[in-house]
């Protein structure tokens, strides 16, 4: 098995020790976990303080990018979980998820918690996905 951690320049760096997602190479397909994104821009500052949508937005822009460092996109993710301060957001959540991965719907777990990292942090999400082999 071929490991690679993945720090994409679109991302700011990470707060701690782990990296934004792990590319795994495997005999026949690669696989990718992507650590959780939150709404954070490239240069660490948190996009749509208060709005849900805007929050997801941008998180799942940072999903895409950590995708698009390992040779795959939002329509190659298999799983999902959403971390989600207020379940009543849910409907916000989904309209923008829509947009994002059109036809292609992935497993999906969605979790209410307490807090997050930040305070100002609505929306987590964490992803699996595979990437296309060319060659």
């Amino acid at each position: 098995m071929n490991k690679k951690q993945l720090f994409p320049d679109k991302l700011s760096e990470t707060s701690g020790p782990y990296s934004h997602g792990t590319l795994v190479k495997l005999s026949d397909v690669d696989l990718i976990f992507v650590s959780g994104q939150v709404s954070v821009d490239a240069k660490g500052n948190t996009v749509g303080k208060g709005d849900v949508a805007l929050q997801t937005e941008q998180v799942l822009k940072n999903l895409q990018g950590v995708l698009e460092e390992s040779g795959s996109s939002l329509a190659h993710v298999v799983k999902v979980t959403v971390f989600l301060r207020n379940i009543e957001d849910r409907n916000a959540v989904a309209e923008v998820r829509k947009r994002f991965f059109k036809d292609n719907l992935p497993a999906s777990t969605l979790v209410e918690v307490s807090k997050l990292v930040d305070q100002d942090w609505l929306i987590e999400i964490e992803a699996i996905a595979v990437a296309p082999r060319h060659g």
